[in-house]
């Protein structure tokens, strides 16, 4: 068993990714015996994308200053890494809320080929990709009507459309972005399917996140995936 678990979550607004996380960390320290949780880290987007938006706002963002951003998060989870190779078994658990597959779409001043070689050192301290899809009818259930009284709405989403209409519309062609960028990766990625149930959903994450190896009904999709990154 290696002992660094890491598993970066990505996947446009309103599709489940903080309910998921929050699932699986509950379900990490539920599982763990008294004085036996090891370290356990969560990067929420208050530390992945927090940091950009507000020069994001002010459009002085630049390409650099998201890859300073980007190269402080990989090298601490480098660090992380490198900290716990003399164990045996699992160590050191790391969950992390969207990162350089997002940064591509929002704020957008980097592109793929930037971000890249941060994807590949993911890659190299065996860092898993998850990618959580969604109906068009579930972005907007979750990630527009209960939001309409909110900043996210009100403010935020606003760079994305006038209307409800034209910001779900937005938010459903992001999906689609951020799948084309998903193939891409070089690290072992699982695609969650639009039918699958929340519990279905985090029973399958935890085993791609914890296991060596993905004994699943999707692990013929992760395959197909992996071929579609290599051919692209």
């Amino acid at each position: 068993m290696v002992p660094f678990k890491a598993l970066l979550v990505e996947g446009t607004s309103g599709v489940g990714k903080s309910t998921l996380i929050d699932a699986l960390i509950r379900r990490h320290v539920g599982a763990s015996k008294p004085r036996k949780i090891r370290t356990l880290v969560h990067l929420a987007q208050s530390h992945t994308y927090g940091p950009l938006a507000v020069p994001e706002n002010l459009g002085t963002l630049t390409v650099e200053a998201n890859l300073r951003h980007l190269e402080r998060i990989v090298g601490a989870l480098e660090w992380l890494h490198a900290s716990v190779q003399e164990h045996a078994r699992p160590w050191c658990f790391v969950l992390i809320d969207t990162l350089h597959l997002t940064h591509c779409v929002r704020p957008g001043v980097v592109k793929w080929s930037d971000v890249e070689p941060f994807d590949r050192r993911l890659a190299l301290v065996g860092c898993k990709l998850l990618f959580v899809r969604a109906s068009p009818a579930t972005i907007l259930e979750r990630g527009i009507v209960p939001r309409r009284n909110e900043q996210f709405m009100k403010e935020y989403a606003k760079k994305f459309g006038r209307t409800e209409e034209e910001i779900h519309r937005y938010f459903v062609g992001e999906q689609e972005t951020l799948a084309g960028l998903f193939s891409h990766s070089a690290m072992p990625k699982l695609l969650t399917q639009e039918d699958e149930t929340v519990d279905e959903i985090a029973d399958e994450a935890h085993r791609f996140w914890i296991e060596e190896a993905v004994e699943s009904g999707s692990a013929a999709n992760l395959l197909r995936q992996e071929s579609r990154g290599q051919g692209g």
